[in-house]
């Protein structure tokens, strides 16, 4: 029996044990729920104590609804939410029940951002335009650790943002409680608004429980604003210019080392900085100057064993506020505009801005962004100027279409040439009903100069989502001429076809330590767009997934992978001739309950790599005894065997730890290192932050950068070294 018939017959056994045992996806409620809420009649402190007057007077929300893991039940734990306003803040505090005291209460760090299926925590979603699809959420844990998010459509995320707001908390002895006080001039709302949209919502860790009010499926996340409810009674202040302004001055110290000699050494001061515009009540300009990102989190290596490039995640908070509706849903390796090319060269190394500014606008039709930036020359890298342009429409409020325009324009390098490099993007978003979603975009590209090219691009992901079943097809295509030269492709000339389905089953005969088996399957083939030829692709079984109540998982997959290379390929250096490979591979997997102190996960995977073997050990080690202390050790082992034309076997390692230290959520002193024997290359990077006012810092930041080269003939092993050291600070004053 081939496979496919394989996959065919354990799909529908699947199908059928499925029947039947899955809980209604119900659609959002036809009268939403309102919630009144009334001005605070005296000053409010933040100190996460609940204790005035106005608090006490205000209606408590205690219907929250279980999502998972039994959707529709009520919380198991009690919450007390309450919403005030004045002329500054909305004001939401909540009282968060336990059980079993403090033992009850699952908190890692204090790590801004922190991961959100890890920790207990309390927030809350707000729909200030009344859209039903854009979303600024900002959650707390119990030691008051900030983290926001801004949504669009619930599927597209900008977790990197970070918003002006404040949060105190109090831990008791049978609750934690929140008080949050968000300023009007963060939201966005229309003039004369007086109603928003917001979903609340608290996760129970101890017990993987996830709750909302008001009811939100399981299938879906949280910020599925259609299931919002309504604030009423409101009265913001009506919506004002108002501007923010961020300078910075720093202080940094460059060494070059060779063999721990100093050959170079450079100390330079900067200032420099950002101005927040909000011109209007839907409406933002941001402009930067002399723009430095010296104190942002360092890259994570990788061993990149595939033949497609890696997408490395944006940190630096000029590009990332707004930076949601520049991005394509469609397909994640298919980015028109991918801010990383702005500032970083392709390894990530930075590059001076003289300039910038960005223009954001969103209302309930539709939604704008223009952007453009200098970038100066840097060594053998020419300067360049970017520009995009960006504009959605609503069709309503489940339903866009717009178009995207980018520009960059490179300098005349050494020899005198310079390139020019347009791209030209159509796309849209279909949500028929609340389990069927569709994302699509064409896009076309041309350079001209010293890169003369033109190509297309084009992809569409459709699915179907409830709470027993994710049906999806992802379909792309890249010319092998499309270049956009200010975004992002993994790969080009390809014609990509992707159908995936992934079950969650939760029969009643599963033991009562299981809560769901999750059995799926995954296909990507890929076949070269300009004959059509196959070049790679897999299919890969998931036969054995098992979600625990705790939140651990077991996990086995095999993966049959088929190849075709046109050219000679060198993972790790070993080159393996062009061809046609088949192989297979088994993978087991375990993930601990990471809301515990001590948590662990690891993988082994082991099986063929294209005419050879690969064996792959990974683990990730955590321990944070407080939320002061957290030490995390991750490393990843690969073994390739037997491969290639001369049969070489080559091994990798590749180190990670990272101590973060934590007086409160607002001075840490956080150190990652990391040694990839692949690359021969050792980072060290340690930052001291104090956030000693709200989005105003202080950073002590140390840099080193070692890498090992071999030497050839009688010149021994040579050692380069870079070294760096920062002293940064920012002050935010909003006016």
């Amino acid at each position: 029996m081939n496979i496919s018939k394989q996959i065919f017959i354990w799909l529908l056994l699947s199908l059928v044990v499925s029947h039947c045992l899955a809980q209604v996806t119900f659609e959002p409620p036809e009268e939403p729920a309102k919630i009144n809420v009334v001005k605070a009649s005296q000053p409010i402190s933040i100190d996460g104590k609940l204790d005035e007057a106005s608090w006490l007077a205000a209606s408590p929300i205690t219907s929250f609804i279980q999502k998972d893991p039994t959707q529709g039940d009520p919380a198991s734990m009690p919450t007390e939410a309450r919403i005030l306003f004045d002329e500054e803040y909305l004001y939401v505090g909540a009282i968060c029940k336990t059980i079993n005291g403090r033992s009850d209460i699952r908190t890692q760090n204090m790590q801004r951002d922190f991961q959100y299926f890890q920790n207990d925590m309390f927030g809350i979603a707000i729909d200030g335009f009344l859209d039903k699809r854009n979303a600024m959420a900002f959650q707390t844990n119990p030691h008051g650790t900030q983290r926001e998010i801004l949504v669009m459509d619930d599927q597209i995320f900008n977790r990197e943002w970070s918003g002006l707001w404040k949060v105190r908390t109090q831990i008791l002895d049978s609750a934690w409680v929140v008080e949050m006080a968000i300023p009007w001039k963060t939201l966005r709302y229309p003039p004369g608004c007086d109603k928003m949209g917001i979903i609340l919502t608290r996760n129970i860790r101890s017990n993987n429980e996830y709750v909302s009010f008001p009811a939100v499926p399981r299938a879906f996340n949280v910020y599925r604003m259609p299931y919002e409810a309504i604030l009423e009674g409101i009265e913001p202040p009506p919506p004002s210019a108002n501007v923010q302004v961020i300078p910075y001055a720093l202080v940094n110290n460059d060494r070059a080392l060779v063999d721990g000699e100093v050959v170079e050494e450079n100390t330079d001061f900067k200032v420099g900085g950002e101005v927040k515009w909000v011109t209007g009540p839907n409406s933002v300009l941001d402009f930067t100057f002399n723009t430095d990102f010296a104190q942002v989190d360092v890259d994570r290596q990788v061993v990149n064993l595939t033949r497609f490039s890696v997408l490395f995640p944006e940190r630096r908070q000029f590009f990332l506020e707004g930076n949601e509706i520049y991005s394509m849903a469609a397909w994640d390796e298919l980015q028109p505009f991918f801010s990383r090319r702005i500032g970083l060269d392709d390894s990530g190394n930075p590059i001076p801005i003289d300039a910038g500014i960005r223009f954001t606008s969103r209302n309930e039709k539709q939604n704008i962004g223009l952007l453009a930036i200098r970038q100066q020359q840097n060594g053998n890298t020419p300067a360049s100027n970017f520009a995009v342009a960006r504009y959605s429409a609503n069709l309503s409020s489940q339903g866009r279409i717009g178009g995207m325009a980018t520009f960059r324009h490179d300098e005349a390098n050494s020899i005198g040439q310079s390139t020019t490099n347009i791209t030209a993007t159509v796309d849209g978003f279909f949500r028929p009903t609340q389990q069927i979603n569709s994302f699509w975009m064409v896009s076309g590209s041309k350079s001209s100069g010293a890169i003369n090219d033109q190509g297309l691009s084009g992809a569409t992901w459709t699915y179907f989502s409830n709470n027993w079943i994710y049906l999806g097809h992802v379909q792309a295509f890249v010319t092998s001429q499309y270049n956009p030269r200010a975004g992002f492709i993994s790969a080009n000339n390809y014609l990509l076809t992707s159908p995936a389905v992934e079950f969650r089953l939760r029969p009643t005969w599963l033991p009562k330590f299981i809560r769901q088996y999750s059995p799926g399957v995954t296909t990507f083939f890929y076949h070269y767009l300009d004959d059509l030829s196959f070049r790679e692709g897999f299919v890969s079984l998931s036969p054995f997934v098992i979600n625990l109540q705790n939140g651990s998982e077991f996990a086995y997959r095999i993966r049959t992978n088929w190849q075709s290379l046109r050219d000679t390929f060198s993972p790790v250096g070993i080159d393996i001739l062009p061809g046609d490979y088949q192989y297979t591979s088994h993978r087991f997997s375990y993930t601990s309950d990471f809301s515990r102190k001590v948590a662990i996960s690891g993988s082994y995977s082991f099986g063929g790599y294209f005419d050879g073997n690969l064996n792959t050990f990974s683990t990730s080690l955590r321990f944070a005894p407080l939320p002061h202390i957290q030490f995390t050790a991750d490393y990843e082992f690969n073994r390739l065997s037997d491969l290639g034309l001369e049969r070489r076997t080559e091994e990798t390692h590749l180190i990670g730890t990272e101590l973060r230290l934590a007086l409160n959520p607002r001075v840490q002193l956080i150190s990652f290192l990391q040694y990839n024997t692949a690359s021969e290359r050792t980072t060290l990077n340690s930052r001291f932050v104090w956030e000693y006012q709200p989005l105003s810092y202080i950073y002590l930041v140390f840099n080193d950068n070692r890498q090992d080269l071999a030497g050839s003939g009688t010149d021994p092993m040579r050692q380069l070294r870079d070294q760096q050291g920062i002293f940064k600070v920012t002050f935010l004053k909003q006016f």
